[in-house]
């Protein structure tokens, strides 16, 4: 019986975690960081976060929030006619602008890197030296750090759409 109620708890908490707020802070570097973790998130960066509520938590989620969650900025809402998502249209335009911008950015730079990386196997090739191989193994790490950035921020991208479409937000501010 007391493992029972031992699963029981246990699987409650992983289901309250499943209908967890999602944080997003732009660190200096400009790069977009999410999580559902405030715990995650760095200091210096609290006051950048913004809370992206889960569209539809389940009652059993709302008794109250834990401490960490009062130190997060709340989506300013206006007076006016409510806003999808409690962004601005501004807010929903600059979220898909600056993920679009750096995945456009990382996917017109690997073209490049891909010829230098060939140009170095080339060299490594015909002179077989130390620092040929050394400079084509540094050249194939950005470039599979830069594809693995570029499906991170498809699937950020996607999560957006989905978020959007949740929201109501018009195709017009996805743009």
């Amino acid at each position: 019986m007391k493992q029972l109620i031992v699963a029981m708890v246990i699987a409650a908490g992983f289901s309250a975690a499943a209908w967890a707020d999602t944080y997003r802070w732009v660190d200096d570097k400009g790069v977009v960081h999410f999580t559902d973790n405030p715990d995650r998130i760095p200091a210096k960066y609290l006051k950048r976060v913004r809370e992206i509520p889960f569209a539809e938590p389940p009652p059993s989620t709302t008794q109250g929030s834990p401490p960490q969650q009062q130190q997060v900025q709340q989506p300013q809402k206006s007076a006016g006619p409510t806003l999808p998502g409690g962004l601005s249209e501004e807010a929903w335009r600059s979220r898909f602008t600056v993920l679009r911008t750096e995945l456009k950015k990382l996917q017109d730079g690997l073209p490049e890197k891909r010829e230098a990386l060939n140009q170095l196997r080339r060299k490594r090739l015909i002179y077989q030296r130390t620092q040929d191989r050394v400079g084509y193994n540094e050249q194939k790490e950005k470039i599979d750090r830069d594809e693995a950035r570029i499906t991170e921020l498809q699937a950020q991208l996607a999560a957006l759409e989905v978020e959007a479409s949740r929201a109501g937000v018009p195709m017009g501010w996805r743009q």
